[in-house]
C-alpha cells in the first residue's frame, strides 16, 4: 500500500528520541509498503544521507515563530503552544497537494504538533470510506507532560503549564477519537488514549538498534565518566542539569575524585557557565554513539520526562548502565527489572553512580539485564511485525508493487 508520512522534524540524523522512533518506524513500514515522507526542516540544517528504502521525500524549511507571536496566537485563538511552534502553511499545502495528486491508503502523522494535518485529511475526504486512513503516532501524552511541568513550575510558568495541559487534553482527545489508529509508545500511554476515547489504540514500544560492538579497553575513558545526553532547548533538562551540578556532583567527587562528567546535546553550550569541576560540554555531536562508548555510566536526572525512555534505551543499547531520577522515569518497566538504577534523592543518585563504577558485578549485571530486555521488547525484529500487523488492522491492502 501507499503511505504518506508526515513528521515535524527530519528523522535523520537519529540524535534524539523523536528522530530515532520516526526513522526506524518508517524503515519498518517501507519493508512492505511504499512510503513517501513530508517533513519540516530547520533553516541552515546540513544535508544528510537519506534511506534508500523511502520513496518521495519532501523537506519544507520552516522557521519557528517568535515568542511574542507564539504567546499572542496561543492566547487569542486558544491554540496549544506546541502546535503554534510547529505551524507551517507550507507543510500543510505540500501534504494537501500530494493527497490530491496521488492515491494514498494511509497518512501517518507523528506527534500531536501535527494535529492540523489530521483535520486536513478528514476535510479533504469527508466520506468515511472515501479517503486514506489516518494513523496517529503518539510519542508521548503531551497533556500529561504539561501536568507534570505544572507540578514543578512556579508562578507564571506554572500557570502557563496548566493552560497548556487543558488545551492539549482537548487536542489529544480529538486525535484519539478521530484517528483510525493510534500508536502509543507505552502501556500507560495506551490506557490514557483509550480513556480519551481512542477507538483503536495499539501499544508500539520505542524501537532502537544495538550499538556496534567495541571492546571495553578501546572504548571507555580511563577515568570514570558519566554522560548526560539531552536536548537542552527543553527546559526540564536545564533544570535537571542544575540539580545534577549543584546537588549530586560534589557528592560523587568526594568519593570518586577522578570522576568526569560529560554533557552533550542541542543547546548544551548555553549551560557552560554553570558547569561544576571536572565537567565538559560537547554541544551537538555528530556521533552520539561514541559518546556513549567512552562513558562508563549514563544519567537521566530529568524530573519531567519527554525523552527519558530513549535516554535509557540508548544507554542500554550501548551496553552502559544508567541511573535515573524516580520522578522522571516513565514509559518503561520497573527499573530494577531491566537493570536500571533509580534514585529519588540527590544522595541516593550519587550513591548509585559510585556503586556502579566501583562494583564490577553490579555493573555487569545491570548491562546484562538491560541488553536482554532490549532484545525482547525494543528490537526492530520484534517490532516490525507489530507495526505491520497494526497497519493491517486499518484495512489497507498489502503492497501491490506499483505506484
Amino acid at each position: 500500500m501507499k503511505i504518506l508520512a508526515v513528521t515535524s522534524a527530519l528523522p535523520w540524523p537519529p540524535v534524539h528520541g523523536a528522530a530515532i522512533r520516526n526513522g526506524l518506524l518508517l524503515e519498518m513500514l517501507a519493508s512492505e509498503h511504499d512510503v513517501d515522507l513530508v517533513t519540516l526542516k530547520a533553516p541552515h540544517m546540513t544535508e544528510m544521507p537519506r534511506p534508500s528504502s523511502l520513496g518521495r521525500i519532501v523537506e519544507v524549511v520552516a522557521k519557528e515563530p517568535s515568542l511574542t507571536r507564539r504567546v499572542a496566537v496561543g492566547l487569542r485563538h486558544g491554540v496549544p503552544d506546541l502546535l503554534v511552534r510547529h505551524a507551517s502553511w507550507a507543510l500543510r499545502g505540500r501534504v494537501q497537494m500530494l493527497l490530491t495528486q496521488h492515491r494514498y491508503e494511509v497518512v501517518h502523522v507523528a506527534q500531536a504538533q501535527l494535529a492540523p494535518l489530521v483535520h486536513d485529511v478528514k476535510s479533504i475526504f469527508p466520506g468515511q470510506h472515501s479517503g486514506p486512513c489516518v494513523v496517529y503516532d503518539a510519542h508521548n501524552v503531551e497533556s500529561k507532560l504539561q501536568h507534570d511541568l505544572s507540578n514543578v513550575g512556579r508562578g507564571p510558568r506554572q500557570l502557563w503549564a496548566r493552560r497548556q495541559k487543558r488545551l492539549l487534553t482537548k487536542v489529544e482527545s480529538w486525535l484519539a477519537k478521530t484517528a483510525d489508529l493510534v500508536l502509543a509508545s507505552s502501556l500507560s500511554d495506551q490506557s490514557a488514549f483509550e480513556s480519551l476515547g481512542g477507538k483503536s489504540v495499539v501499544h508500539l514500544p520505542h524501537p532502537i538498534l544495538p550499538k556496534a560492538a567495541t571492546s571495553e579497553s578501546e572504548a571507555r575513558n580511563d577515568r570514570p565518566t558519566f554522560l548526560f545526553a539531552a536536548n537542552f532547548f527543553y527546559r526540564p533538562n536545564v533544570l535537571a542539569a542544575d540539580w545534577l551540578f549543584c546537588c549530586v556532583w560534589q557528592k560523587v567527587l568526594r568519593k570518586l575524585p577522578e570522576a568526569q562528567l560529560r554533557i552533550v546535546g542541542p543547546d548544551s553550550e548555553n549551560i557552560r557557565s554553570r558547569l561544576p569541576p571536572q565537567a565538559s560540554i560537547g554541544g551537538t555531536v555528530d556521533d552520539i554513539d561514541s559518546e556513549y562508548q567512552r562513558a562508563w555510566v549514563a544519567v537521566s536526572p530529568t524530573a519531567v520526562a519527554a525523552g527519558a525512555p530513549y535516554k535509557v534505551l540508548s544507554a542500554i543499547a550501548a551496553k552502559r548502565p544508567v541511573v535515573v531520577r524516580g520522578s522522571g522515569y516513565v514509559g518503561l518497566p520497573t527499573a530494577s527489572d531491566i537493570g536500571v538504577s533509580m534514585a529519588v534523592t540527590a544522595e541516593g543518585f550519587a550513591n548509585e553512580l559510585v556503586r556502579l563504577v566501583t562494583d564490577a558485578d553490579a555493573y555487569e549485571s545491570a548491562v546484562a539485564r538491560g541488553v536482554e530486555y532490549l532484545k525482547q521488547v525494543h528490537s526492530v525484529e520484534v517490532l516490525r511485525p507489530l507495526i505491520l500487523d497494526a497497519y493491517a488492522r486499518v484495512g489497507a491492502p498489502r503492497k501491490s508493487g506499483h505506484s
